[in-house]
């Protein structure tokens, strides 16, 4: 995208043109593609025992009344995949909540229109939610230039939380002019069409007056079965959302977005995270301290015996590495047996590689997990397994 903007940008100005081009409406650009495109069949992500009882991933999701808050939680999460409650928690606002098999738990607050309650009393709930959540959604629809109650109501959250981080969603896009054409996809930061301008202009339009209250406008147009709609942007949406939030609940909230390719982005973190950790003294003496290896026995023995054994064969001196890339094994296998049936975590299979320590531990973390990926999505041979960590370790 920066240098897409960039050569547009001398092009420009060495011919001569007017260059049709905000710098504040470029979208947030995705980070870069996991090392394999088997990464982007991974669909979920579970953590270990030890970190489970995290806090959950909270989000309010706030708009006027007919913004399409309700499509937008079907298009973006996992409501008919996942198990969905919706709490009776008051008489106005209603939690959405999932929680995989892992115990990690997303709540989604859907508040009601502003001109469904007394706004005082709406402004206090709505306050009393805010103090917890995570990540705040602003819908609007883009036929609506009326803004100023979204206005007056992201002046009232930032006065009472300056830091909540803030997403405007600009929804109802594809009823720009013109009314009747809609043939995704469409390039609005640079298009030239005639529709791409005008979610250009409307997207402009909305950073000009929300901008000050907020990280991001993006538009999106959302899913509608009875129509036979598909959904765009969502991709560009489903990364702000966990670039946005905060670093240390991104993995969680990537495990219920629909978008393949923000989940994809989650199975590449955890291996850079296992990469980046063994590459250094401190996060390898860190690894010593894992129960991972007595966790995995219990789960798959019922009884930790089997990790007493197992961890007498380990030389000292490759604790901390066979432990690293056992950790990052089991959060991948957890991510990967979201929606494949990987059947049970075989330790067994697993350890004549976990104890092949050929080259540095960083390079061996990565090479592992990348091999994982495939053994366990192309369901491969624990022959096969090999020869591909041994591809990897020479790449």
């Amino acid at each position: 995208m920066a240098l897409r903007n960039l050569s547009r940008q001398a092009i420009a100005l060495y011919g001569g043109s007017n260059l049709e081009f905000s710098d504040s409406a470029i979208p947030t650009p995705s980070l870069p593609k996991a090392e394999t495109q088997t990464l982007e069949q991974i669909l979920a992500k579970a953590e270990p025992a030890e970190i489970v009882e995290q806090k959950p991933v909270n989000i309010l999701l706030v708009g006027r009344t007919g913004a399409g808050k309700s499509s937008l939680i079907n298009t973006l999460f996992e409501a008919d995949r996942a198990e969905v409650d919706v709490l009776p928690s008051t008489d106005e606002i209603k939690n959405y909540q999932w929680q995989t098999e892992m115990g990690e738990i997303l709540n989604l607050w859907d508040t009601p229109g502003y001109e469904q309650a007394n706004r005082t009393d709406l402004r206090k709930l709505v306050l009393d939610y805010a103090q917890t959540a995570d990540l705040l959604l602003l819908v609007t629809p883009a036929l609506d230039p009326a803004l100023q109650m979204d206005v007056d109501f992201l002046q009232d959250m930032k006065r009472e939380i300056k830091d909540l981080p803030t997403i405007v969603m600009m929804t109802q896009v594809d009823r720009l002019r013109p009314m009747r054409e809609w043939e995704p996809p469409y390039e609005w930061v640079f298009g030239k069409r005639a529709k791409e301008k005008s979610i250009r202009e409307a997207t402009q339009y909305r950073i000009e007056i929300l901008g000050d209250f907020c990280n991001q406008v993006l538009p999106v147009v959302t899913a509608d079965i009875k129509s036979n709609r598909n959904a765009w942007n969502v991709d560009a949406i489903s990364l702000s959302l966990v670039e946005t939030i905060d670093p240390a609940k991104q993995l969680r909230l990537a495990r219920f977005l629909r978008d393949r390719e923000a989940r994809s982005l989650a199975a590449a973190k955890i291996i850079d995270r296992y990469t980046f950790q063994m590459a250094t003294t401190q996060g390898l003496t860190a690894l010593l301290k894992s129960p991972v290896l007595q966790f995995i026995s219990t789960l798959t023995t019922g009884s930790p015996t089997l990790a007493y054994i197992l961890a007498e064969k380990i030389p000292v001196e490759e604790l901390p590495v066979v432990i690293g890339k056992l950790q990052m094994a089991y959060d991948l296998f957890s991510l990967l047996s979201g929606d494949n049936n990987l059947g049970n975590f075989d330790l067994l299979v697993l350890w004549p590689l976990l104890l092949e320590n050929p080259s540095s531990p960083d390079r061996n973390a990565w090479a592992f997990g990348h091999a994982l990926v495939e053994y366990w999505m192309q369901d491969l041979s624990v022959v096969q397994l090999r020869e591909k960590f041994e591809n990897y370790l020479k790449i």
